[in-house]
């Protein structure tokens, strides 16, 4: 069973941000529940988490950040997109830049991953904070110019992409149900 965590204050962003995530996971077979950001979120029964992006202005769910306390012990698959990759920064102690991107952009792959094959990719971002540097919890995996824009929970196959892959590049979510 997949957890697709909303972060959207307003239920119409759903229509842009979880929609299609739910879309992709429906496509590849999985059974899946969705849950809001400020609800409590039981996650031991799911075997992968999914934490959707959101709309450039809305972080109310920065206000909910206890709320994602459990991930840090979780034994399970976590990817975490835009909101969730700040999510999951802060979680780990990461402290983000205000780094504002909107379009397309290359994205150049530094660490091979399971989740994308190639050296670079095109993706669409739509963000205000992100990371420039990380701690050693966390190892880059890709960059846009100095963003890192992609990175690994060590130890943990935590991923966060701050770029929005159900966009122009699905098989990262296709390839992280398969993990």
């Amino acid at each position: 069973m997949i957890l697709v965590i909303s972060t959207c204050k307003y239920p119409l962003s759903e229509e842009e941000f979880v929609r299609p995530i739910v879309e992709i996971v429906r496509d590849c077979g999985f059974d899946y529940h969705v849950r809001r950001y400020y609800e409590r979120i039981e996650i031991e029964d799911y075997s992968k988490v999914l934490i959707c992006g959101t709309a450039l202005r809305d972080f109310d769910y920065l206000n909910h950040i206890n709320n994602f306390a459990d991930l840090a012990e979780y034994d399970g698959n976590v990817l975490g997109i835009c909101a969730g990759y700040q999510i999951l920064a802060m979680l780990f102690s990461n402290a983000l830049e205000e780094i504002k991107k909107i379009g397309v952009y290359k994205v150049r792959i530094v660490r091979e991953n399971p989740l994308i094959k190639g050296d670079e990719i095109r993706a669409y971002f739509l963000h205000r904070y992100a990371l420039r540097s990380v701690n050693e919890k966390l190892i880059p995996l890709a960059m846009q110019d100095e963003e890192i824009c992609m990175f690994k929970v060590k130890g943990r196959d935590f991923y966060g992409v701050s770029f929005h892959p159900e966009v122009l590049n699905r098989e990262i979510i296709v390839n992280f149900l398969y993990l």
